[in-house]
């Protein structure tokens, strides 16, 4: 359990600092962006929608055209 915990903070910390970052560019990042970011860290689209403060749904949405984009490109 204790290892758990662990991994829990150890991921939050990860997120932290990159949304820290992300705040130093000289532009705001955009709601997708941040969607993005936080995907890449490895959080579920619920706890992605509570840090953002908004419904799984639109998280779902988001992560869906980004991987739509990711497609063209590649």
């Amino acid at each position: 359990m204790a290892k758990d915990n662990i991994e829990s903070t150890n991921r939050l910390l990860k997120v932290m600092i990159a949304l820290m970052l992300r705040g130093q560019e000289e532009t705001t990042p955009t709601l997708r962006q941040q969607v993005k970011t936080l995907s890449e860290l490895g959080m579920k689209p619920i706890e992605i929608a509570e840090i953002l403060g908004k419904s799984s749904g639109y998280v779902n949405k988001e992560l869906a055209g980004i991987r739509k984009e990711s497609k063209k490109k590649a």
